[in-house]
């Protein structure tokens, strides 16, 4: 196990490759006598006795006064270094054991940055003070689960991160890439925030065992090999989109050099029982390359399907498919069980939803 701390010989650490880890939110101690008592370190042990492998980010900065009386920018070098780790790790765990003398103030903030959100874990001590109001919030939501037990809290995460692979389904992306954001006009402040809004959404709901079918436009390869080191996947299946495939000899050295299980393909297939059925699945980037381009014909729906990028979430859905494009998805690949439920759905959807234009 790893322990990631915002300091290391008197610099800031680095924030990338940060897959499989987990940010221990929560208050502070700020006064060198309190370090002793930060509950990170009764974390620490815990997650080694749980076996955890991966990294664990501390926000704790025992060197933060020393440096801030050389750089008066202390403060936002640290707070952008806290919000950029909880964006790319795969859990985060807010343990909110506020009192007197710490009163979680800068935690309310970020909880209710996250409170809603996916691969977000939170608990307090019994007896900890002026938590109502967060209770009752994670209560109207229902399925978030309070902790009053640290252990039993990391218990449900390594877990959660260990979890049997799953398949899930992505497209477009286009990490680091100004010109998507601009005219798909993304609702990020920038390319940097994009890319962290798209690594927290991915890596929250995608473990290390999981596989990811994306189907094209994954990113710029100045950054690639970067991206994907920050990315959970236990394999990557990449059917190439029409920008990889201009620099299909560029991305293949790349992954090379990642040493990552990927595979670079023009289209990909697999098949799935549901309900009784078996169906066939085409992944391919353009929907309008009619099924596998290795077939060359129009898949018959319900028992052959569609899933294609290229078109960024407009006019979604096809008799015979969906767009797999991550602007119409929130940003966040969908798992195998919601490409099911879009394939049952296509067969109740009426010429409203797949017309070419509207009538008055």
């Amino acid at each position: 196990m790893k322990i990631l701390k915002p300091i290391k010989d008197g610099k800031f650490t680095e924030t990338n490759n940060l897959r499989n880890s987990i940010f221990l939110a929560g208050p502070c101690p700020r006064e060198k006598e309190d370090f002793k008592n930060d509950w990170r370190l009764q974390a620490f042990d815990i997650l080694k006795d749980l076996g955890f492998t991966g990294t664990v980010i501390t926000p704790t900065n025992q060197d933060y006064q020393d440096y801030r009386k050389h750089d008066h920018n202390a403060l936002t070098v640290q707070t952008k270094w806290e919000f950029e780790t909880m964006k790319k790790c795969s859990a985060l765990v807010f343990w909110i054991d506020r009192s007197e003398k710490h009163p979680a103030m800068t935690t309310n903030i970020e909880f209710g940055d996250w409170y809603d959100k996916e691969g977000v874990y939170v608990g307090w001590p019994n007896g900890a003070p002026k938590n109502d109001y967060i209770e009752i919030r994670l209560k109207m939501r229902k399925e978030k689960t309070i902790y009053n037990d640290l252990r039993a809290m990391l218990k449900q995460v390594v877990q959660d991160l260990n979890k049997s692979g799953n398949t899930y389904f992505t497209s477009d992306t286009h990490f680091g890439q100004q010109r998507t954001l601009e005219y798909s006009r993304r609702p990020f402040v920038d390319v940097h925030d994009m890319d962290l809004a798209l690594i927290s959404n991915w890596n929250k709901r995608i473990t290390m065992n999981d596989t990811v079918v994306h189907a094209g436009d994954f990113g710029d390869i100045k950054t690639l090999k970067e991206t994907i080191g920050n990315l959970n996947f236990g394999k990557l299946i990449w059917v190439m989109g029409n920008y990889d495939r201009t620099e299909a000899l560029f991305i293949r050295n790349i992954i090379k050099e990642t040493k990552r299980d990927i595979e670079l393909v023009n289209d990909y297939q697999f098949e799935k029982t549901d309900k009784g059925k078996k169906i066939t699945f085409y992944v391919i980037h353009e929907p309008l390359t009619a099924g596998s381009p290795k077939s060359g014909h129009e898949p018959t729906y319900p028992s052959e399907f569609v899933l294609y990028g290229h078109i960024h979430g407009r006019n979604f859905a096809k008799h015979n498919g969906i767009d797999l494009g991550t602007d119409y998805h929130n940003y966040t690949p969908i798992s195998m069980d919601d490409v099911l439920w879009f394939h049952n759905a296509c067969q109740y959807w009426d010429e409203n939803v797949f017309c070419s234009k509207a009538i008055v």
